[in-house]
């Protein structure tokens, strides 16, 4: 599919002068980024699916929840705790 992608892309840059470079053979080289987008949100979902968002075998907590349930325990002294001062010292981590 991006192979069908690119070959579009050439055609249009061979039909449409504005956008071949004015100089000739000046040495400049046009990198087109209008499929590379495509690509990268790609990967970036799947990072996200596979390491963020499924909760680990071992304990069924995702990292922010492993995160959060360590700062607590760090915190933990027998007194309650606002959830500001969880937060922040989460964001710690």
């Amino acid at each position: 599919m991006s192979e069908e992608n690119t070959h579009k892309e050439n055609e249009e840059m061979d039909q449409d002068p504005s956008l071949q470079s004015e100089g000739g053979d000046s040495g400049e080289t046009i990198t087109r980024v209008t499929g590379m987008y495509k690509d990268w949100f790609l990967d970036y979902a799947s990072y996200v699916i596979l390491e963020r968002a499924v909760p680990a075998i071992e304990d069924g907590f995702k990292p922010v929840q492993r995160r959060i349930m360590h700062s607590m325990k760090d915190l933990d002294d027998g007194r309650y705790s606002k959830v500001a001062n969880i937060v922040g010292h989460t964001m710690q981590y």
